[in-house]
């Protein structure tokens, strides 16, 4: 079933995911694709041939789309090339759907995603759709899908009118965490409040180089929740080599995660509200909220010292895949 959609693919340097992911939109055929890529890193010879694999693939699309394409001749990191490719994609578009290079959908995604862009189009407590449920091995939920604060940006879908809160250096975050929930309505409460307080200085200071995180907040500052299908129907392929935030070993709950089909009708919530055991799962067994998740991002603060271990930790895992 194609869908009525537009789509945003973001890519880089990876033309065997990108390929994938390719495919999974090409069987959907939206009426207007866009691919926003990051340019090759300076004197990196391996991303500028990777860079054009990458963007060769997009010559094979064989259905009548509108392609926009923005292929940026330089690099601008994870940060700024997705935060500003989304930007352009909502001057755009009115809705649409966002898939990273390594985020692989199944069908029922497209679908999932063009009936809830529909259903809460005018719904401002509602600023986006999510494909993944990351919580999904030990959450059960009654309904198809449900609310929440944790949203999760594995294949997503969102409106321009909920974007246009998304604020990439968090600007107010000094200010308004000096007022807590006064301010940030859904900061959570107890040591998530400490870990996410956490989060946030350090993607203010830049320490952090992504883009997501911020999104998160424009949600939590705006009382606003996200949807979360009650099925995962999106894999993440970007775990391991070459990936920019995933290098690591898989975590569990990636492990568990399995690609589910959930068709309509999709019966949901009466009452659009966060749910408390959702989060409560999100909290221990997908963020690991704790004090040695705490410790190990406080690192950070010290870019010298967070240099050293990333560096060496490197080393470990290169030496233990030999």
């Amino acid at each position: 079933m194609a869908t009525s959609s537009a789509v945003l693919m973001l890519v880089f340097n990876r033309p065997s995911t990108t390929e994938m992911v390719f495919e999974a939109v090409r069987r959907a055929q939206p009426p207007r694709l866009y691919i926003a890529a990051d340019g090759p890193r300076h004197g990196n010879v391996s991303d500028k041939i990777q860079c054009q694999q990458v963007r060769q693939i997009f010559e094979k699309i064989d259905w009548p789309c509108q392609l926009n394409t923005r292929y940026l001749e330089r690099n601008l990191g994870c940060r700024m090339a997705v935060s500003s490719a989304i930007s352009w994609f909502f001057e755009h578009e009115e809705e649409g759907i966002i898939l990273e290079d390594d985020t692989l959908p199944n069908s029922s995604f497209f679908e999932f995603c063009d009936a809830m862009l529909e259903r809460y189009r005018d719904e401002l407590k509602v600023f986006s759709v999510c494909g993944s449920n990351l919580a999904n091995p030990w959450f059960d939920s009654r309904s198809d899908y449900f609310f929440t604060r944790y949203m999760c940006v594995w294949g997503w879908a969102s409106w321009r009118r909920a974007w246009k809160m998304y604020d990439e250096s968090l600007s107010d975050w000094p200010q308004l965490s000096a007022q807590g929930h006064q301010a940030i309505p859904l900061l959570p409460t107890g040591f998530a409040k400490s870990f996410w307080t956490l989060v946030f200085d350090l993607v203010h200071l830049r320490s952090i180089g992504t883009w997501d995180h911020q999104w998160v907040f424009a949600h939590w500052k705006n009382d606003a929740l996200s949807i979360v299908p009650s099925k995962n129907m999106v894999l993440n392929l970007g775990f391991g080599t070459g990936a920019t935030h995933t290098s690591g070993s898989i975590p569990t709950y990636a492990q568990k995660m399995r690609l589910q089909e959930l068709r309509a009708p999709y019966k949901g919530p009466l009452v659009i509200q966060d749910d408390f055991i959702f989060a409560q799962v999100m909290e221990s067994r997908v963020h690991n909220i704790g004090l040695f998740a705490y410790l190990k991002l406080s690192v950070r603060k010290s870019p010298r010292l967070f240099g050293f271990l990333k560096k060496h930790v490197e080393r470990l895992r290169r030496w233990r895949a030999e």
